[in-house]
């Protein structure tokens, strides 16, 4: 019985071992020991994360354009992950969004609902970000697109 006990345990020890072990040209395995760690956020992520952007303004396809007076009042903030958090005005949200490539979409956010002043745009913000398609950087700014091409909204930061 101890002969049969050593023999197993030798067994477990010599298979913990080769899984551990590695080899300097062998390539990585997902779920090997040596794997590195997959990325917190995808490809492209990194320059929208930890930056609040604030809304300058949407220009429209028919180059109308919808101003906000107060940018610090109207803002996202990507973190990595998925997550976003917005403030348009006197309201505070937070939801998911998903990117692939130049492709951007929100998720549902969970929003309060307080009564803004009059010329609020919070009710315009909320509606056009349910309307983005993709993002790009032009320089130090943010574009949104919107769909079916109806028009861009853009943001800037002080980083």
């Amino acid at each position: 019985m101890r002969l049969y006990v050593a023999f197993i345990y030798a067994a477990v020890v010599l298979g913990v071992t080769a899984c551990a072990s590695t080899d300097a040209g062998a390539p990585l395995m997902p779920g090997s020991v040596n794997a590195p760690p997959p990325p917190l956020a995808p490809p492209g992520d990194a320059l929208l994360t930890g930056t609040v952007w604030s809304w300058r303004e949407t220009v429209m396809s028919d180059d109308k354009r919808i101003r906000s007076d107060a940018p610090e009042r109207y803002t996202l903030l990507f973190q990595p992950g998925g997550a976003v958090t917005m403030r348009a005005d006197c309201n505070r949200g937070s939801g998911s969004y998903t990117m692939n490539g130049g492709a951007l979409s929100f998720g549902p956010m969970a929003m309060t609902r307080a009564m803004c002043p009059p010329g609020s745009l919070d009710g315009e913000f909320t509606k056009q970000l349910g309307n983005v398609s993709g993002q790009l950087f032009k320089g130090d700014e943010l574009v949104l697109t919107l769909k079916a091409d109806s028009g861009s909204m853009h943001f800037t930061t002080t980083r």
